[in-house]
């Protein structure tokens, strides 16, 4: 029970900490795709750097990296949407 709630606790760190980053992209990059894609990117090297998940293999760091980007380009899509660029 404990593991699910850091999990959950992890993937909304995660998804705070895609927005904020993605956020800070597109100040450079106006192209909310290629800011996520910098964000994905510049995320998943810093958790494998960070030898935090070494010894299970890539698949947590992808999963992490992946849903949050999801989720923060979904709320970023929307916002857009909602209140245009």
């Amino acid at each position: 029970m404990a593991a699910g709630f850091a999990w959950l606790g992890g993937m909304l760190v995660a998804i705070f900490a895609a927005i904020v980053l993605t956020t800070a992209i597109r100040r450079v990059i106006p192209g909310l795709e290629a800011a996520l894609g910098l964000s994905m990117f510049v995320m998943g090297f810093a958790l494998h750097m960070s030898g935090f998940f070494r010894g299970v293999g890539p698949w947590p760091v992808f999963i992490i990296v992946a849903v949050s980007h999801a989720v923060a380009g979904c709320a970023m899509w929307q916002r857009q949407k909602l209140h245009g660029p």
